[in-house]
């Protein structure tokens, strides 16, 4: 007997997702790094400053708890906060150098976490799985 869940994209992705990124956040757990953690560093990741409501998009949540997780690394002296240079209204947030260098070991770490996930796949597959999963239209 087929299930709905079988074929349902959304469901697909999640369990796709999941299995992908068990072994990767196990990585993340032994070494006490929190996987929202981990987002935020990622997509600062190497010199990328970006607004709280453009992190809380990138890292998939809501613009109070990207707040409060900004000032829990701020603390922790992984991140830093800047007013821009072209409006000192708008405030950038961008990695300390502690940051950075806890960054550069989890994307090593990341990247070889993904070399084994595609390893079954051949170079054009893989270009083509991620060219496809980018250009799925937002909800």
């Amino acid at each position: 007997m087929t299930r709905f869940t079988d074929d349902y994209l959304l469901f697909l992705l999640a369990q796709a997702s999941a299995r992908a990124s068990a072994a990767f956040h196990a990585h993340l757990a032994e070494r006490s790094v929190k996987v929202a953690t981990w987002r935020i560093l990622a997509t600062l990741y190497p010199d990328a400053p970006a607004t709280i409501g453009e992190l809380a998009a990138s890292c998939m949540t809501k613009q109070p708890t990207m707040t409060r997780q900004v000032d829990r690394l701020e603390r922790a002296g992984l991140v830093e906060r800047r007013a821009s240079a072209g409006d000192r209204r708008r405030v950038l947030v961008s990695l300390s150098a502690s940051g950075r260098a806890l960054a550069d070991a989890l994307t090593q770490l990341a990247r070889a976490h993904e070399a084994k996930v595609l390893a079954a796949y051949t170079g054009k597959q893989q270009e083509e799985l991620k060219a496809l999963l980018a250009a799925l239209p937002p909800d």
